[in-house]
């Protein structure tokens, strides 16, 4: 039972986990929205998988969740994260390649979002492996590759990728201020995703390569550059911000259909990737 000082408090919670430092790509909703997307565009083989694969999923804590598609379980991979020992898979989600420049961001000991989804995906793809591995494998591909589509966790400017940067949205009341990297996770995907579900079909067969997940980052790296961080007033290579930006209508406006497309080709790029593993 909820007491009047809790059901105050409720609001200050919700506040304080959408305000998390830590990187929430795309949020629940996007990468349910993403599943979605790449479950509609699924080959009958690889979605019989799919639904095999689901069979007596387990939740963060190890109890039977009784999920049983890609969008439930799509954000498996943040409810780990918030349940283990802190900084477990802090670096799985991201890499911080920098936006100025064509080199790639560290990746110690391989732990980075593009190649943990190669990781994974041989894990998903031998199916010599325990039933509960290529479980927990498929939830790791999927939503990593949901992660490689949102720029900021593909693209920093020496500020980890926007969390350094305090941003105040002109239309829209956030309590504190938000960061950049939260602004595109939450308020700008919640923005883009009232427009209505996606929808697009995949319309090639074609083969991907194990470097797709790279090729992936960097277009995302390009779109972080170009839509995340050059728009912003004042904003120069290798100088990190330490103003409170704002961010005009303008600036909301462009990127609102940069985020509905990036969710997009997550989620083709979702179906192809498993079509072509669980053959």
């Amino acid at each position: 039972m909820q007491t009047p000082n809790m059901k105050r408090l409720l609001p200050l919670f919700a506040t304080l986990l959408l305000l998390s430092p830590q990187a929430y790509a795309w949020g629940r909703k996007g990468h349910a929205a993403i599943a979605d997307l790449a479950t509609a565009n699924l080959t009958p083989a690889a979605q019989a998988q799919v639904t095999e694969l689901l069979k007596g999923d387990l939740d963060a804590e190890g109890k039977l969740s009784g999920r049983t598609t890609l969008a439930e379980v799509a954000s498996w991979a943040d409810e780990i994260r918030d349940v283990a020992p802190k900084g477990t898979y802090k670096s799985w989600h991201t890499r911080s390649n920098p936006v100025c420049g064509e080199g790639l961001g560290g990746c110690k000991r391989g732990e980075c979002v593009d190649r943990k989804l190669v990781e994974y995906t041989a894990i998903l793809k031998d199916r010599s492996q325990p039933h509960r591995a290529r479980n927990e494998a498929l939830k790791w591909v999927v939503h990593l590759i949901g992660d490689l589509h949102m720029p900021l966790h593909s693209g920093s400017n020496k500020d980890s990728a926007g969390q350094k940067i305090e941003v105040r949205l002109v239309n829209l009341k956030t309590g504190k201020n938000p960061t950049l990297h939260t602004v595109w996770d939450s308020e700008l995907a919640v923005l883009a995703l009232k427009q209505g579900p996606l929808a697009a079909k995949l319309t090639t067969s074609a083969s991907l390569t194990e470097d797709a997940p790279e090729q992936w980052m960097q277009e995302s790296r390009a779109i972080a550059r170009k839509h995340a961080y050059d728009p912003l007033p004042g904003f120069a290579c290798g100088n990190p911000f330490s103003d409170t930006v704002e961010l005009d209508k303008r600036y909301q406006q462009q990127a609102i259909p940069v985020i509905r497309e990036q969710m997009t080709r997550a989620g083709l790029r979702l179906a192809q990737w498993l079509n072509q593993t669980l053959r």
